[in-house]
Parts: C-alpha cells; sequence; structure tokens
C-alpha cells in the first residue's frame, strides 16, 4: 500500500530541475540568469545568493542556458541539454563557474616601490614596472601569498569570495637575520657595494672568486645555506642588488634557488650586500 501511494504521489508531482552556478567549493554566482527552454514553452529565474537555481519543468527535455552576471567568466559552455523530465523527477545541473579577481596595485618594501621584479600569486605570475606597479589577475579567493622570487621575499593580501577589482599596495617583508634559524658557518664571506651591483659593474676576478668559492661550500651540506645581507637603512636598493646577486648565483654558479635567503642585518657593512654561508639550526 505504502508503494503504491508513493507511486501516485510521484505521478502527480512536476519535475524538478535544479543546480548551481559558481565555483568548484566557493563562491557561487548570484543574481545569474538561467533559462530553462523545453520545446516552445521557457522559463527563466535569478540564482540566489548561494548560486543555487530551481525549475518546476514540464514534461520531456529541454535545454539550460546561464548569462552570467558582470565579473564571472567560464572556460566551459554555458549551454546544457536536459534529459526528458517526468513526474517526480529531480535533474540536477551544475554550471563551474570562475570569479574575475583582480588585484593591481604597487609593490612596496621599506616604504619604497620594488621595480622590475618578478611576482607570483599562488599559480599566477606577473611583474612590476619601473615604479613597482604591478596587475595580477584571476586570483583565488582568500588571504594570499604575493611572492617575489629574486630576492625571495613575500607579502600578504585578502581577496573577497565575489568579483573584485581591487586596488591596492603589497608590502614585503624582509626578515631580520637575528630571527631566522640560521647560524653563521665560520668562512670567509663576500661582499659588494650595493652601488657597483645596480650600475652593472663588471665583477672583478677576486669578486668572481669568492662567489664561486661559497657556491661551492653551499652544497656540500643539505642544511648550508647562503644568505644574502644588506644595512636595515639601505633595504629598498639593496633588495634590487640582491636580486642582481641572485640571478648571478642561480645561473652560472649553478646554485639552486631554495639554498638562497635575503634578509636584513645589523652586521651587514653599510653600502654594501654581503653573502654569507650560513646552516639551518635544529628546532629546540
Amino acid at each position: 500500500m505504502g508503494l503504491l501511494l508513493w507511486l501516485l504521489l510521484s505521478a502527480t508531482q512536476p519535475a524538478i530541475v535544479e543546480g548551481r552556478v559558481g565555483e568548484r567549493g566557493a563562491a557561487g554566482a548570484a543574481f545569474a540568469q538561467v533559462t530553462l527552454a523545453q520545446g516552445d514553452r521557457s522559463q527563466v529565474v535569478r540564482t540566489g545568493p548561494d548560486g543555487k537555481f530551481r525549475f518546476r519543468a514540464f514534461d520531456g527535455g529541454g535545454t539550460l542556458t546561464v548569462k552570467l552576471p558582470q565579473g564571472w567568466i567560464s572556460s566551459e559552455p554555458l549551454s546544457k541539454t536536459i534529459a526528458p523530465a517526468l513526474h517526480g523527477d529531480t535533474i540536477r545541473n551544475d554550471f563551474t563557474v570562475m570569479a574575475r579577481r583582480v588585484l593591481r596595485g604597487r609593490l612596496m618594501l621599506a616604504g619604497a616601490p620594488l621595480a622590475d621584479a618578478q611576482v607570483t600569486a599562488g599559480t599566477i605570475a606577473g611583474s612590476t614596472d619601473g615604479q613597482g606597479w604591478f596587475v595580477l589577475d584571476h586570483l583565488p579567493p582568500g588571504v594570499i601569498e604575493v611572492k617575489v622570487d629574486a630576492p625571495p621575499l613575500a607579502g600578504r593580501v585578502e581577496l573577497p569570495a565575489a568579483p573584485c577589482d581591487l586596488s591596492r599596495d603589497v608590502t614585503l617583508f624582509a626578515p631580520d637575520f637575528a630571527t631566522l634559524q640560521l647560524e653563521r658557518v665560520p668562512q670567509g664571506g663576500a661582499e659588494r657595494t650595493i652601488a657597483d651591483w645596480l650600475s652593472s659593474k663588471r665583477l672583478g676576478e677576486q669578486d668572481a672568486a669568492r662567489l664561486e668559492r661559497l657556491a661551492a661550500l653551499v652544497a656540500l651540506a643539505p642544511d648550508f645555506r647562503l644568505t644574502m645581507v644588506v644595512p636595515p637603512r639601505e633595504v629598498p636598493s639593496g633588495a634590487r642588488a640582491a636580486a642582481l646577486l641572485q640571478r648571478y648565483l642561480t645561473g652560472p654558479a649553478l646554485v639552486p634557488r631554495e639554498r638562497l635567503i635575503f634578509a636584513v642585518a645589523e652586521f651587514a657593512r653599510p653600502g654594501h650586500l654581503g653573502l654569507i654561508l650560513t646552516r639551518l639550526q635544529e628546532p629546540r
């Protein structure tokens, strides 16, 4: 009797076509226009704040079409054919789309813009111009880490779940050597004036020999690191010089990128960029 009653009730219930328009596991696309066309009959609804939609369908098949609100994009077709809907059926169709989040601003270090730097945020890459301005597009929501490869620096910014075009400067932080879990290895370092690096002055034989020696030493133990140090008052110019030094070390000297660290140090000589051999300390 119960099964018969269920069959009778199902036969009187309209078919339901429902789904969601939004990012996978993230924000829904609110107020997207969804159209269900079945023959010469069409219905139009708007998605709710969660990106969900729901139709009471007619019998038979049809086509679902989505028109996205501003700020949303899709790499997939926004039209789907649905199977014939019968009384009591619930047919679900989701549309995976992306909110376009753009971050534009300046990359700042110690109060000065960082020019001509390669920037990444997750899988998105870009670069700053001569005044430190950058644009990063198609970013994920939430707190993201904005990184500079050379020298290794990072800052954070938070993006909303909804589409956005955000103008905001990102402040990078150069760590203080004293706060890092590093200890100096008793080996001679190398130093060169920041001005010589920035003027692209040719490396002298002694300078090149010191750098090559340190590059060879850092490969001797897995916990060795080469740390580039600058004085606290010369961080912006020192960072630009360190980017040039890093390109030399990871290029001709073949030092792996992950073996390099950039830091501010009270013991760094004014006007100079230093390079010292350090070792990772064991956690206490």
